[in-house]
């Protein structure tokens, strides 16, 4: 029951957004437990507006999914409100540091793309570096990260922008992915995700995901999956 209510909470279905043929958009999430504490979104706040994140809760099981429903909500609460990504942050971090005698908190990257201007402005909260897709090559975007959600009252955040025209897209994962093990305890990495994402470059998000969840299998074998892997691709057609 607890795992369903908590896929519940996770937007589905593909194509997200039926009526909007200039983008392309698609996240999974797969637990490592009955319910774990990954989390993503997608939000249309209006025709000119996407708001994309992927975050991650410290902890695994319950205690994880509750503290992670807890976030998507903050978050998304603040995003209708039309406030900036930092001003987001500095928001949902307020609440989320109060009553946490728990001391869980969230690594999480959000970003708003603004289809007029072709730009993308995002916040990282200790979140691993998301893979860029510009002029015909994959990259990590690397901005220096800021603090995680939910550890220490009245952070402020730094938000930055990069452009995101037609043909170009982002790759946004948590850790799950890179640090997925197989059983001579070796990690997938960046460099073998870098690789295998390198490979997608013609297919669309669904199947990206896809090729990507593929190999992170086949490197893990029989090794026990420890922790959730959650992935979103969004391109702009």
């Amino acid at each position: 029951v607890a795992a369903k209510i908590q896929t519940d909470m996770l937007p589905k279905g593909y194509p997200p957004f039926p009526e909007r043929r200039d983008f392309d958009l698609f996240a999974s999430m797969t637990p490592a437990k009955e319910v774990g504490g990954d989390l993503y979104d997608y939000l249309l706040l209006d025709e000119d507006h996407l708001m994309i994140t992927v975050g991650d809760v410290s902890g695994k099981g319950v205690p994880a999914a509750l503290f992670m429903g807890k976030c998507k909500v903050l978050l998304d609460f603040y995003a209708y409100l039309r406030l900036s990504p930092k001003d987001i942050f500095e928001k949902a971090n307020e609440q989320l540091c109060k009553g946490n005698e728990s001391a869980l908190f969230v690594t999480c990257w959000l970003g708003i793309y603004t289809f007029s201007k072709q730009e993308l402005t995002f916040v990282n909260a200790g979140h691993p570096y998301p893979i860029i897709y510009k002029n015909g090559e994959y990259a990590l975007l690397k901005e220096k990260p800021n603090i995680i959600l939910g550890y220490l009252e009245n952070t402020k955040f730094v938000e930055h922008t990069v452009s995101l025209k037609k043909g170009e897209k982002i790759f946004i994962y948590t850790d799950g992915v890179t640090e997925a093990e197989n059983i001579k305890q070796e990690l997938f990495g960046e460099k073998r995700l870098l690789e295998i994402i390198k490979t997608t470059e013609k297919k669309n998000a669904m199947s990206s995901l896809a090729t990507v969840k593929e190999e992170i299998d086949n490197f893990a074998g029989n090794a026990e999956q420890f922790d959730d892997i959650t992935m979103l691709q969004f391109e702009i057609l």
